[in-house]
């Protein structure tokens, strides 16, 4: 499966946020180095481990850059239970500090797994999406998308996973080291979602493609 997907393009400059449930710790990862706060006004996306193992999941996205040119980005997340990594979209998409057009599209094919450090038997994936703008941290009117499904077989986590961790690939060299992170059998979970962001900076997050275990991998469009 992951021969057969998309390539990542590069991007001129992407802010990936790790921010803790508890207290929103505010810390910044990119391939696990530290960067920078998140916007406060941007449009963000955050992604929810509620489950008691931890969460794999892979985003190839494509969407329009401030520029008008169509971009792809991606992200390989491992997600502590009870935790969240937080994706600063208009950083991405060259807005800034500037929450995105009303009308923005993102389209998402993302893979999904579970993890913990023995590896082994099975268990479900428990994970919500959510999206915001114009505050530094999701308000209650904030939607939540839940994805679940059950039973999933465990793998093993990488050693050097300790902590929630974005890794974003922006250069042929990073998206390489994506790629041989995991393998296909470690995210067997495919599914597809749409992100829109309202006139008022609100997201809206849709599952277009129901979550199925496969190996086939339909182009975004």
């Amino acid at each position: 499966m992951k021969n057969q997907k998309i390539g990542l393009l590069a991007i001129l400059a992407v802010v990936i946020v790790v921010v803790a449930v508890s207290g929103c710790n505010n810390n910044t990862k990119t391939n696990g180095t530290n960067v920078s706060a998140i916007s406060e006004k941007g449009t963000k996306l955050a992604i929810f481990n509620n489950g008691n193992t931890w969460a794999h999941i892979e985003i190839d996205a494509n969407a329009t850059h401030k520029n008008g040119t169509i971009i792809t980005f991606g992200a390989d997340t491992f997600i502590k239970p009870n935790d969240n990594v937080t994706i600063d979209l208009s950083h991405i998409l060259g807005y800034e500090n500037q929450p995105l057009p009303a009308g923005t599209v993102i389209r998402i094919q993302s893979w999904k797994g579970l993890f913990n450090t023995t590896g082994g038997g099975t268990g479900a994936l428990n994970i919500s999406f959510q999206g915001w703008s114009n505050t530094r941290y999701p308000t209650a009117s904030a939607n939540l998308t839940n994805v679940t499904f059950n039973p999933l077989t465990i793998s093993t986590l990488p050693a050097n996973i300790t902590n929630s961790t974005v890794y974003l690939g922006t250069t042929p060299e990073e998206i390489a080291n994506i790629q041989s992170i995991d393998t296909s059998d470690e995210e067997p979970l495919y599914e597809e979602e749409i992100i829109t962001v309202n006139a008022d900076g609100s997201v809206t997050i849709i599952i277009s493609k129901a979550p199925e275990l496969c190996r086939a991998i339909v182009s975004i469009i």
